[in-house]
């Protein structure tokens, strides 16, 4: 899954004239990826989570994990250098 922080991405282009940053990894944009495998819609459980020892390091971006054998909801919440959180939930 690629992820492209929105607020960074403004930031940068704020003052474009002056610069122009290219972002070789979006991983490099992603302080912590949290992974719930049976999100209800309200309550975000952690079964995974993904956080660099390092500020020099960058989360993997590529997970396996096991999901309940019932249809559910998994969530993946990701938290941007800045604090901005997303979540993006799939069906299955």
């Amino acid at each position: 899954m690629d992820f492209i922080s929105p607020t960074i991405v403004k930031k940068l282009e704020m003052d474009n004239t002056l610069f122009k940053v290219k972002i070789p990894d979006f991983r490099s944009m992603i302080d912590c990826v949290l992974i719930d495998t049976d999100y209800d819609g309200k309550t975000f459980h952690i079964v995974y989570s993904d956080i660099p020892r390092k500020k020099s390091d960058f989360v993997k971006g590529k997970y396996e994990l096991e999901i309940p054998k019932t249809k559910t909801t998994v969530a993946v919440k990701i938290i941007d250098m800045l604090g901005e959180e997303v979540i993006i939930t799939k069906k299955i």
